[in-house]
Formats: C-alpha cells, sequence, structure tokens
C-alpha cells in the first residue's frame, strides 16, 4: 500500500469498511471486522468497553501503601510502535506497543496503571473518532469512568498521560473529561502526515483537532494540564502554541539533543516523571 496506488486504494477502501489487518503470510494478508476482534484475542489480561479494549494493573506489592487507603489512577494512552514494527500484520504491534512499561517503578505507591489499545484502521486514530468507528470517544470516556468508579475513585485521583499519539489522546480527554493530564509533543494536525498518508488516516479522520481542545478547554478547565514540546519540532511546536485554557502549562523543552519528533519524549522522562508524581500527589506546579 506505501509502493503501490491501487494497493493503497484497495487498503484504505477496506479501513473506510471497518476491517483491520491481523495477519500477513505467503503474500496473503487476511483482514477482520473491527467490531468482532474479540474473537481473535488470545491473551487474558483485556477488559473490553464497547468497542475499546485496555489493561489495567494494580501497584505491586512494594508500591503498596496499606497506611493509605487512597487509590490512584494513571491512564496511559499508547504511542506510535518502534521503526522495525511500525509496519507488523500483528495489530498489538501497531496499535498497542509496549509503552513506559517500568513506570510505576518511578511513581508514588498505591497508582493503578490503565493502558488504553488505539484499536483502529490500520495504525489506531490516535484516539479520536473515525467515520468507521463514530462512537470511539464515547467508549474511552466509558472505560474511564468504569474503571474510575470500580476503584471508587475522584476525579482528581485520575491523571492522563501519554506522548506522540499518547499525547493526542491524552490532551484530547484531558479537556473532554476536564481530568489532570500530561501531554508529551502530541500530535494535533495529521497534515504533515496526510502529506504521504503515513498513518493511513486522510479522508477517515478529522485532521486537525486543536479547535475541538480549544473548545473544552473554553467550556472548563479546572484540572491540571500539562504539554511538553519543543521548538526544534516546529511543524507540532506551533499547534502546541494555539492551545489555550485555565490551569494549563505548555513546556518548550530546549535540548540540543531534540532534533525530531521522536526524541522530545526521549529527552523529557525526568521532567515527564516530576509531572505526574505532582499530579498523583495532587501537589499543584502552576502558580
Amino acid at each position: 500500500a506505501r509502493r503501490d496506488k491501487d494497493i493503497y486504494n484497495l487498503y484504505k477502501e477496506l479501513l473506510k469498511n471497518d476491517y483491520i489487518l491481523y495477519y500477513h503470510s505467503n503474500g496473503i494478508s487476511r483482514l477482520y471486522k473491527r467490531e468482532f476482534i474479540n474473537e481473535l484475542w488470545k491473551r487474558q489480561d483485556l477488559y473490553k468497553q464497547g468497542d475499546v479494549f485496555y489493561t489495567l494493573d494494580e501497584p505491586k506489592e512494594k508500591k503498596k501503601n496499606n497506611s493509605q487507603n487512597k487509590n490512584k489512577l494513571l491512564v496511559i494512552f499508547t504511542c506510535m510502535p518502534s521503526a522495525e514494527k511500525y509496519d507488523h500484520y500483528l495489530m498489538t504491534d501497531r496499535m498497542f506497543p509496549t509503552f513506559f512499561n517500568t513506570i510505576e517503578r518511578s511513581l508514588v505507591k498505591n497508582v493503578y496503571t490503565m493502558r488504553i489499545m488505539d484499536l483502529n484502521c490500520s495504525h489506531g486514530s490516535h484516539y479520536i473518532n473515525t467515520i468507521n468507528y463514530s462512537n470511539m470517544e464515547s467508549d474511552i470516556v466509558e472505560a474511564i469512568n468504569r474503571v474510575k468508579n470500580e476503584l471508587s475513585l475522584n476525579d482528581e485521583d485520575i491523571v492522563l498521560y501519554g506522548a506522540s499519539k499518547g499525547g493526542t489522546g491524552s490532551l484530547y480527554y484531558g479537556s473532554k473529561m476536564d481530568l489532570q493530564c500530561l501531554a508529551v509533543d502530541p500530535i494535533l494536525s495529521l497534515g504533515e502526515y496526510n502529506i504521504k498518508d503515513e498513518h493511513f488516516l486522510k479522508g477517515i479522520r478529522i485532521e486537525d483537532i486543536t479547535d475541538q481542545v480549544n473548545n473544552n478547554l473554553y467550556n472548563k478547565s479546572k484540572s491540571e494540564k500539562y504539554i511538553i514540546g519543543s521548538e526544534n519540532v516546529p511543524f507540532n511546536f506551533d499547534k502546541i502554541n494555539k492551545i489555550e485554557g485555565d490551569n494549563l502549562r505548555k513546556i518548550n523543552k530546549i535540548d540540543e539533543h531534540i532534533k525530531s519528533h521522536p526524541d522530545v519524549s526521549r529527552n523529557t522522562v525526568p521532567e515527564q516523571l516530576m509531572i505526574l508524581n505532582q499530579m498523583l500527589l495532587n501537589n499543584s506546579l502552576i502558580k
């Protein structure tokens, strides 16, 4: 599809009709209707809300503090896969890659970790509605609220987090649900990616969500929200600068090691952990 126009057009038509690639061998690709994907799962750690899948991990023994009964929830929106698995036929490799799987070690205690799968289209839709899956956003909201109720949490006990397209999810739902969030170099516009249709989302999903995020923040923004970006990645940074709202802090990370979009997250890990722990402790950094 990346090399042949006819195959590209066929692949896009299949995506628009809600098929997902799940296997490829001997020159044959197999696709499955998204709504029936659960029939293919062999893993036992997935929960489902609507058509959204997620995992939920409780704090390990050493990360529990029974002296305090107050639990917290970190909701992680995963990023794009690594280069070697970017176009892999396995759905979870493309749309649910491992992201910061050791993060619990660096968090305060009593934190549950929820990871949401971006199961949609070819490489995910950055957690945004598409023409084939028009209620993805409501499914994600319901999934977060379901875990919130199961753990008897309040809104201030929840922090959303993600980088790249995961940052898109974190900022979008942080604004939509008015929850605390940290978004690392979020992709607010697909404009740059739609030139070659790198994510196979052109014509399937709204290109730019900047106005939607700003409208959400304008309506209500009482919870802290952080965006980390870098002027060294001008396309994303220009969009980040257009986001405005109460209790929002934008951080421009100036670092000679940041030369492209993926560099922002890997060069700001200490800052990310500091912000996440401050929000989990409900200690405001915004003055």
